[in-house]
């Protein structure tokens, strides 16, 4: 044990220094709005996604790189970017390429405003519309939000999540927003981090079916309140707090302590709550005016329990294995110990960046 602990706390280390902080949306934005005359595309993307532009290698695009490489830029755009209603991908009207003016006041920038003019024929009006984007494209979580006539939603596009149909009807929405729910939960290395020290602590089935759903119940309960406006917090405030229900939960497994399993229950979806809370105030705007709210809220949820359910099954099938294996590892106990002091170390790395950096 003392060979690997080292080999896993630098694999972690490397994990959480790439994204600290999943829930948190604070960068990147883009919308759609679709009329009866024209379509209009307006996205920000970052400097990094254009090749043979930067003449000068500075990082940063100076109105006349911008001006020459006009063209170019807009090829890798519509390369990098699809919208789509129906099959339809529509008649370009015009292209505009805008610099985002910095604090600074600078004359060049590291981000791009590319707005897009299309015209639809009248039957691709009423089509789901499909907005993808590769991953060059999304350097953050994207909130892209998407209008048509009286009708409106907004999804959380990541690198774990480039593409998402928009408009459809109730059981598409469920769909779309399923598949957002996976990626969530996949992509969160928190929850990924607190289930794992959670789940390990103890095995058995029943425990398990039910840890999985008092969490997913209690992210359900937030982004139900989110959904309908009742609740706001910020993430600046919870994202703190919900690195200290890592520790917390690690600390009770060290500590040796085994509650009763209505207790735990309890008690991993009052934690849970808080986990929720981080993205909640975000889905407040995200289903402040979507089409099918239910669905949506349903579907997300659905998606994040089935999220934890692979999660809970490749650790099932690892422990199996470490459990036939004539090694040390085979305990199960060291693995589960390993991974609560690992929680440990991470919990507080992740306090410390969130409070003070």
């Amino acid at each position: 044990m003392r060979f690997l602990l080292p080999w896993c706390v630098a694999l972690m280390l490397g994990l959480v220094s790439g994204q600290a902080s999943a829930h948190l949306i604070s960068a990147g934005s883009g919308s759609v709005s679709i009329q009866s005359d024209k379509t209009t595309l307006l996205v920000g993307v970052p400097v990094a996604l254009f090749s043979g532009v930067d003449l000068d290698g500075d990082g940063l695009l100076q109105p006349e790189e911008i001006r020459t490489g006009r063209t170019r830029m807009i090829e890798q755009l519509q390369a990098a970017i699809q919208l789509r209603l129906g099959d339809q991908a529509g008649t370009v009207i015009d292209d505009q390429l805008m610099v985002s003016v910095p604090l600074d006041q600078r004359s060049s920038t590291n981000q791009i405003e590319w707005l897009r003019f299309l015209k639809f024929p009248p039957e691709a009006l009423t089509q789901a519309v499909t907005v993808s984007m590769s991953p060059a494209a999304l350097s953050s979580r994207y909130i892209l939000q998407v209008h048509r006539f009286d009708d409106a939603e907004t999804a959380v596009l990541s690198q774990d999540y480039t593409r998402h149909t928009f408009l459809k009807n109730a059981w598409g929405t469920f769909l779309a927003f399923f598949e957002q729910g996976v990626a969530h939960i996949l992509g969160g290395y928190d929850h990924v981090v607190f289930l794992l020290t959670l789940l390990t602590a103890a095995v058995s089935a029943r425990r398990w079916l039910v840890v999985l759903t008092s969490f997913t119940l209690a992210h359900g309960v937030t982004y139900g309140l989110a959904t309908f406006g009742v609740l706001q917090v910020s993430p600046q405030l919870i994202e703190p707090v919900i690195a200290f229900t890592i520790v917390l939960a690690a600390g009770v497994h060290l500590m040796g302590w085994r509650p009763a399993l209505m207790v735990e229950a309890a008690a991993v979806f009052s934690l849970g709550l808080f986990h929720g809370l981080g993205f909640a105030s975000s889905m407040a705007q995200l289903f402040k005016e979507q089409r099918f709210p239910l669905s949506s809220v349903l579907g997300f949820n659905v998606g994040v329990e089935v999220g934890q359910v692979a999660i809970a099954g490749l650790l099932a099938l690892l422990m199996a294995a470490l459990t036939r294996a004539a090694h040390p590892w085979r305990d199960t106990r060291l693995l589960a110990n390993a991974i609560s002091w690992l929680a440990v170390v991470v919990g507080v790395y992740w306090f410390v960046e969130r409070v003070w950096f």
